[in-house]
This record gives C-alpha cells, sequence and structure tokens, in this order.
C-alpha cells in the first residue's frame, strides 16, 4: 500500500500533531526522502517523536522503510493520481467513469497491498471449524454480509445474513456450537455491529470485524480484524462505491483462499448445487408449461 493511501486510510484516527507531519509527507513527498526524523519534525512544526509514533501508525518499523516505500512510490507514479471522486453537477459520462474506475482501482490496490497473510489465515481456519457463521451489517454494509453467506453457502457451510440482531443475536448463545459472528461495517462505528460484537464476544463466540484500516471501535471488540483501505470521501457521499468495491475485494481474497485449502470438496459441491439448481429450474420450466 502506498504511503499516501496509508495516511488517507487513517488521516481521520490520527492525532493533531502527527496529522501534521501527515499532511507534510503527502504534499511534500520528495523533499521527505532527503530529509531524517528530526528534519521532518522541523518542517512541520512538530516534534521527532511524533514522528516517530506517526511511523509505527502507518505500518513502519523504522523511518527508514516508510521512505523506502515513498522513495518507491514516487518512482511508480502513485503520487499522479489526485483522488478526487467528487461527482458534479452536469459532469459528463465520460468523466464520471474515469473518475470511478480511476477510484476503483486504486482502493483496490490499495487494499489487496495491506493484507496480511496472519489474519486471513487464522479466519480461513476458524471459517472450517465453524458449525454456524452469522453475519451482521447495516444499510450497504448487509449486502456485503449477503454476499459472504451467498458465497460460503454454496461451498456447503451454514450461514446466516440478517440486518436485524433481534434475529440473529440470540444464536450466539448456543454452547453446542462453534460460531463465528461476522460483523462489517465500513466505518467501524455503526452502533449496532459495535453492541453486537461485544455481546457476542462476552458469549464467547468468535468475533470477526470487517471495517476500514485503522483503529475504531468495532475492532476493539473483535478477535480477528480483516481491514479494507480508506479511499478520501467526496463532501457528499451518494453511494457507498469505493467501500463496497474494497470489501467485495477483501472477500473475495478469503473465500478463494478458503476455497484453494479446501479445492476438491468445494469443487464437488459448487458442482453438485449448480447441478440441483439447474434441476429445479428444469422442473420449475415443465410446471409453468403444463
Amino acid at each position: 500500500m502506498t504511503v499516501k493511501g496509508t495516511i488517507t486510510s487513517m488521516r481521520d484516527d490520527l492525532s493533531g500533531a502527527e496529522r501534521k507531519v501527515a499532511d507534510y509527507i503527502v504534499h511534500n513527498p520528495e523533499n521527505v526522502l532527503a530529509m531524517n526524523g528530526h528534519q521532518l519534525a522541523s518542517a512541520a512544526g512538530t516534534s521527532a517523536p511524533t514522528v516517530s509514533r506517526l511511523v509505527k501508525r502507518l505500518g513502519f518499523d523504522t523511518y527508514t522503510q516508510l521512505k523506502v516505500q515513498l522513495g518507491a512510490d514516487q518512482g511508480a507514479g502513485a503520487g499522479e493520481f489526485n483522488g478526487d471522486e467528487e461527482i458534479r453537477a452536469h459532469e459528463s459520462l465520460k468523466s464520471i467513469t474515469t473518475k470511478l474506475l480511476q477510484n476503483a482501482e486504486r482502493s483496490l490496490h490499495e487494499t489487496i497491498d495491506q493484507v496480511r497473510d496472519d489474519d486471513v489465515n487464522l479466519l480461513v481456519t476458524k471459517l472450517e471449524q465453524a458449525d454456524l457463521i452469522l453475519c451482521f451489517g447495516v444499510g450497504a454494509s448487509y449486502l456485503v454480509a449477503q454476499n459472504i453467506a451467498q458465497k460460503w453457502s454454496r461451498i456447503g457451510s451454514d450461514v446466516i445474513a440478517s440486518d436485524d440482531l433481534n434475529q440473529i443475536l440470540p444464536l450466539a448463545v448456543n454452547k453446542q456450537k462453534k460460531i463465528v459472528f461476522w460483523f462489517i461495517s465500513n466505518s467501524g462505528e455503526s452502533p449496532e455491529a459495535v453492541m453486537g460484537a461485544r455481546m457476542a464476544r462476552q458469549q464467547g463466540v468468535t468475533t470477526v470485524a470487517l471495517t476500514k484500516l485503522g483503529d475504531n471501535s468495532l475492532v476493539r471488540n473483535a478477535d480477528i480484524v480483516v481491514q479494507t483501505s480508506q479511499p478520501a470521501e467526496a463532501t457528499i457521499r451518494f453511494a457507498a462505491t469505493q467501500s463496497l468495491h474494497a470489501q467485495f475485494m477483501l472477500i473475495d481474497t478469503i473465500y478463494y483462499a478458503y476455497v484453494s485449502k479446501h479445492y476438491d470438496d468445494a469443487k464437488q459441491r459448487i458442482t453438485d448445487s449448480r447441478s440441483l439448481l439447474a434441476e429445479y429450474k428444469r422442473r420449475f420450466m415443465d410446471s409453468t408449461h403444463n
């Protein structure tokens, strides 16, 4: 993930002093490449400890590592895209499609770049051990919950997706089953998701958070966390376009990691389910013609 992309994703979680350093890096990458940590702190009007904290918050072990990635970003032309996703009145179709494509490509690349093998492998293990998978999200996040349910149900998992905690939260008290409770919230602050995760965790259920990069309330109430990049938001967000792109890509990544691990069984289950659906359609068509 690019340094600029990471900063964009995590900016809301940074302190005021950390934002000063982050903003200086975004707007003056060439200068930063020639600076040491003390010089960057001075240029940004902060302190050397603030620079060190920001480096750690962005996922780098050292300031040198951050500069190496920043240099690679500049060499690859990563700073050329302005991240503008604002849709304006009477905008041309060409402009709209170009803008959507550029934003989608960036958010997908940045999401995949920060996927951590250990987190995905742990989640895959918990999913394969689960007797029941519960998926919860509200609004656009419910679409992601349905996507998860559709995929894993086709390969034989027992999955329920809902946007109503009254329906599925009581299932978390079933001590006879191994349950994975998967909560989706792009902001990580959806009150229903946060409260549901906290209560499910109290019942000893494995809780999973799918949310944007950075720290938030949902992350703090989950056993396993998988995160997407957070594209720069338009002033008025007409739809959850970019977040859904990134979330669907991350779900696909986890799903295919699961399928790859259980390839023969998954292939057979998909084949059987397709045959069953084909037979259903044939019978349905026959009944409508009679």
